[in-house]
């Protein structure tokens, strides 16, 4: 019986994976998650948008990589299903 779950995604749809139980897709998605940050900020100097380097920056973090993201759930046998109403 494949089980469906819902994820982060620039688009709407669901990680599809046979047989997967709701606390592997949740830890395969935390691992993904963490794999696929990447550090940003804002320079108020007027350099506009970077890396974020420590006190140069008026504001930095991270951010989740979508591509990253993907293939990481691509790599671990989940594949993405378009909403069908989103695909129309």
């Amino acid at each position: 019986m494949p089980m469906i779950l819902a994820a982060c995604a620039t688009q709407s749809g669901l990680w599809v994976k046979a047989d997967v139980t709701p606390l592997q897709f949740n830890q395969d998605n935390y691992v993904c998650l963490q794999e696929s940050q990447q550090p940003f900020g804002f320079n108020q100097g007027g350099y506009g948008w970077g890396p974020g380097w420590g006190g140069y920056n008026g504001y930095s973090g991270v951010q989740t990589n979508p591509e990253l993201y993907s293939a990481c759930m691509k790599a671990r046998g989940y594949s993405w299903q378009p909403d069908i109403a989103a695909s129309r």
